[in-house]
């Protein structure tokens, strides 16, 4: 993959499925906005991983389920809401692009977390944001440590990167992850356009969700790969 390769290319390198039906389901539910609660939680129920993905946005600070404060789907959505399940759905295609990306791209097999349960990146490391904007808007942040985010690179272009071929990378795999997650958003009818990448350095490590919005993170891990995932929507700007 030369440093050229454009998000497409990336996209199609990795053949994207379809969505599983129950979470295309789910989506569908829930972004009529007045779904009965008790559908949705029976919905999410019958799907053992979204019910974990669940609980885990619901106990954002256990590091694993025996220190679950919230344990039942019913009240992980009374306490939340109907848009955290839209939150649900919405993220699905994100997490397995972001899982097959890495599959495809770099031989790993990434295994997504609840974040409490890897370190914080608390030291400078690498963000590739997209925001998206339109009926649903926000921003989704790729948040990688630099020796991560400069392994990726150099399997990708098969030499050690500077910092531009570094960014290059970077912004192709946000474009690419975040173009399957807008995909799902206007299929759900939250039709909106993505804004180029931006790449930058930071120690920020809290994750902010504006006034009526909604924010989650997850986590990933494999040998010598931990990194994670943010997305701040909100889901029914118009």
């Amino acid at each position: 993959m030369s440093a050229n390769a454009t998000a497409e290319q990336i996209a199609a390198t990795n053949g994207f499925e379809d969505l599983p039906a129950n979470v295309r389901s789910l989506t569908d539910l829930v972004s009529r906005q007045d779904a009965p609660m008790q559908d949705i939680a029976k919905l999410i129920c019958a799907d053992p991983e979204l019910t974990r993905r669940l609980l885990w946005a619901a106990n954002p600070r256990a590091t694993c389920e025996e220190e679950y404060v919230v344990t039942s789907v019913d009240a992980a959505l009374m306490r939340a809401g109907i848009g955290c399940a839209l939150l649900l759905a919405i993220t699905d295609p994100l997490i397995r692009a972001v899982k097959r990306t890495f599959q495809t791209m770099l031989a790993v097999d990434l295994k997504n977390v609840g974040p409490g349960i890897l370190p914080a990146l608390e030291s400078e490391h690498v963000i590739g944001e997209v925001a998206f904007d339109g009926k649903a808007t926000g921003c989704v942040h790729l948040r990688l440590s630099p020796a991560c985010a400069k392994a990726a690179a150099t399997t990708i272009l098969g030499f050690a990167p500077d910092d531009a071929d570094l960014n290059d990378v970077i912004g192709e795999l946000s474009n690419m992850v975040v173009g399957n997650f807008k995909s799902n958003l206007c299929d759900a009818g939250l039709n909106c356009k993505l804004s180029p990448p931006k790449i930058q350095r930071t120690t920020e490590f809290k994750l902010r969700a504006a006034n009526g919005g909604l924010a989650q993170r997850t986590g990933f891990h494999a040998p010598d790969h931990d990194l994670f995932v943010d997305i701040i929507v909100n889901p029914w700007n118009g």
